[in-house]
């Protein structure tokens, strides 16, 4: 007996899930977030073997530094070279739209996490891309309606002058006026600004009820210093969607009052699966799981799903029937795969930032769990 089951599994090559992702740059530390996610992910959907029908999974892991010429670099490497069989990444929206073309031309399955930017599931869409995290149009959907009908009427923004600031702002600008809101200020910026001073005067004059800023990477503690310095916190409810623990830790007590969207937490699920995933994070890495490990925990176990379905067949043609409307049970609860344009719906949270007498830094207290179906984004059809 131990011998035929030494031959089946000589005969069954492994799977090989190509990891393109930033392990330096400006998305490092969200990057890492998004290995452990998937490494505990993988651990869990297999019951700790990291095999799917007698198929081991190896991981293979590039750093695309935030780049996206180094991540589409690292992306043909991963197949050329090493013979992924399926992609997963990015960090960087940008970096993401340039690892989907790859995808495409190799036909290879591509896992987009985190890159939240729309087109990936939208105008930029192709067979092969799949998402468990959320895209900008799911937070907008979330928190949308709850800003206008509890923080303002009139809405500035302030975005980064790239992808994923663009497609941010139009996202929420859909849904709050959707919902009677008013647009009144729209400001965009350099993403590596350093000086936000003009902006933020502009924001103030004006005269908005809600300024929502969206922005990420080294230069968020200088924004929001620069925010509580010019008052808008006094003047303004801040609308926002940062709450992964380490922008947290870098923005101190400045983010008190924020409110906004959140996607995970690893509080607030009462889900079992959260349960071993916090157990088992705490345990290898000395503190419990953050944003990006939450969703790209979600996308190691749709992908293992999915194989096990085809009984650890590999090819897309197989695969992607598999994964189109499958529905699976993640950290969050039970997550929908939709036919349409492959985008993951899922619970999702309205937060407030609050700060503890004993925290040195803000964490989100829940307002309101928002079903996947409430958060469910608009199907938007291919170029």
């Amino acid at each position: 007996m131990f011998r035929k089951i030494l031959r089946r599994w000589r005969t069954r090559p492994e799977i090989r899930i190509g990891i393109i992702t930033s392990r330096s740059g400006p998305f490092r530390h969200w990057g890492q977030m998004s290995i452990q996610g998937l490494e505990l992910g993988l651990e869990y959907a297999t019951s700790g073997n990291w095999v799917v029908f007698d198929r081991p999974l190896r991981l293979l892991i590039e750093d695309d530094a935030g780049d996206p010429e180094t991540g589409e670099r690292k992306a043909r490497t991963l197949v050329e070279q090493w013979r992924a069989d399926v992609l997963v990444g990015c960090v960087s929206s940008a970096v993401a739209l340039r690892v989907s073309r790859v995808a495409k031309e190799y036909e290879r399955i591509y896992f987009a996490e985190p890159a939240a930017t729309d087109v990936l599931t939208g105008e930029w869409f192709h067979r092969y891309i799949f998402r468990t995290a959320p895209n900008v149009s799911q937070d907008a959907a979330t928190a949308g309606r709850y800003a206008v009908e509890h923080l303002g009427r009139t809405f500035c923004f302030l975005s980064p002058d790239y992808i994923l600031g663009h497609q941010s702002r139009s996202a929420w600008r859909r849904v709050i006026e959707g919902h009677g809101g008013e647009t009144v200020g729209d400001i965009l910026a350099p993403p590596d600004t350093t000086d936000f001073t003009p902006y933020l005067k502009e924001a103030l004059a004006s005269r908005a009820d809600v300024f929502m800023p969206t922005w990420a990477g080294e230069n968020l503690k200088i924004l929001f210093a620069q925010m509580r310095d010019i008052g808008i916190f006094e003047r303004m409810r801040v609308l926002s969607n940062l709450v992964d623990r380490e922008s947290l830790r870098v923005l101190g007590k400045n983010a008190e009052g924020m409110v906004g969207p959140a996607r995970y937490y690893y509080e607030f699920p009462n889900r079992s699966i959260n349960a071993w995933f916090v157990r088992r994070h705490q345990d290898r890495y000395g503190e419990p799981p953050d944003l990006f490990a939450g969703t790209a925990f979600a996308a190691a176990i749709a992908l293992v799903e999915g194989l096990k379905r085809t009984e650890a067949e590999k090819d897309p043609a197989h695969l992607i029937p598999a994964l189109e409307g499958m529905r699976f049970e993640g950290p969050k609860g039970t997550y929908t795969i939709r036919e349409e344009d492959h985008q993951a719906l899922q619970p999702m949270y309205i937060v407030e930032m609050v700060c503890l007498p004993d925290q040195p830094y803000c964490v989100p207290r829940l307002i309101q769990e928002v079903s996947a179906e409430e958060s469910a984004p608009p199907v938007i059809k291919p170029r």
